[in-house]
């Protein structure tokens, strides 16, 4: 029987993954320090959740 919390958090997972995907692409095709900058706090907010998403994902039974 499959477990609805854990596939709910497999999908955040998975968004989480995109995210970063796409974020690291712009990334490297940014010039401006400042953008640079703002992305680098975006990263850091987008890894947190993925951390505290995969330490849900392991708490599920």
């Amino acid at each position: 029987m499959s477990n609805p919390s854990k596939e709910s958090v497999e999908a955040v997972l998975t968004k989480i993954n995109w995210a970063q995907e796409i974020l690291n692409s712009v990334q490297q095709n940014i010039t401006d320090p400042q953008i640079g900058n703002i992305l680098s706090g975006i990263a850091f907010i987008i890894d947190s959740a993925s951390s505290e998403a995969e330490a849900l994902y392991q708490s599920i039974e």
